[in-house]
């Protein structure tokens, strides 16, 4: 047995003794991005973690602590904590839909019986489709005057309207609290892409990939001024509860051929959708 083969055996005998160790070390989340270049030649590197994780741009992902899924031949335990870095011979494919944990939960509206999911997001519960109830008075409108566009997209309210029609223990959100959002997805200037729902109901543009990543699943309701529906398959447009002046207001909107998330300032006469925001 030459040098070379006693020390890969060494070298083996010590990964497997910190796979069985309930004190393994732990490891950075930069050592973890640098393991893709030095780990069995370059190899895909899946981790897994118990707490939250995001999957890089690299060759990482992400599987849930819990997977037994990957090869008992190419794992290597290197914490207590639930992180397993694993190596293959065959490539590992990274999807472009979101590997992140998810939580979602439902909302009854008790002054219709309508059902929406919710989604928590960072320290945030939101409602993760439009509201669709049709208040008793005041301006609200369905796409085109057509009912199945506010069963697909929710209704559209004119600023007035909006402020007060999410369910009791539910508010329209306020710039701050999109600011919040905004930034817990990784800033405005991508967050588009990140809230945006990975649905053909989008137009889609060249460089420009939905994925939908923390279940927010914005989708392009379009939005009604005067006497005309427009931008639906286009664009999503949502009032905050920040007024600026007496006839205007702030927004949100994401449009199809961006990846961002537009902030905007308008006649609060026009018809936007509304994400209403747990209290």
């Amino acid at each position: 047995m030459n040098r070379i083969t006693i020390s890969l055996l060494a070298a083996t005998l010590a990964l497997v003794s910190c796979g069985s160790s309930s004190t393994a070390p732990k490891i950075s989340s930069s050592s973890v991005s640098g393991l893709s270049s030095s780990v069995a030649g370059g190899s895909s590197i899946a981790v897994a973690q118990s707490s939250s994780v995001k999957a890089s741009s690299s060759s990482l992902a992400v599987a849930s602590s819990s997977s037994k899924a990957v090869s008992s031949s190419s794992v290597v335990v290197v914490s207590s904590s639930s992180v397993i870095l694993a190596t293959s011979s065959s490539s590992i494919a990274l999807s472009s839909s979101s590997t992140l944990p998810i939580s979602y939960g439902t909302l009854t509206d008790s002054r219709d019986g309508q059902t929406y999911k919710t989604v928590v997001i960072g320290t945030q519960t939101w409602m993760a489709q439009n509201l669709n109830y049709t208040p008793t008075s005041g301006n609200s409108w369905c796409y085109s005057n057509t009912a199945s566009n506010c069963t697909t997209y929710g209704r559209l309210y004119d600023y007035a309207i909006a402020l007060t029609a999410c369910p009791t223990g539910w508010h329209l959100p306020d710039t701050t609290a999109w600011n919040t959002l905004e930034a817990y997805v990784g800033g405005t200037g991508t967050a588009g892409n990140k809230l945006k729902a990975v649905s053909t109901l989008w137009t889609t543009w060249p460089g420009i990939t939905n994925t939908d990543d923390y279940g927010f699943s914005a989708l392009p309701g379009g939005y009604y001024y005067g006497s005309s529906s427009l931008d639906v398959g286009d664009g999503g447009y949502w009032w905050t509860a920040t007024a600026n002046g007496s006839s205007n207001a702030y927004s949100q909107s994401m449009y199809y051929s961006h990846a961002n998330v537009g902030h905007g300032n308008y006649y609060q006469t026009y018809g936007f959708s509304a994400r209403c925001l747990k209290d």
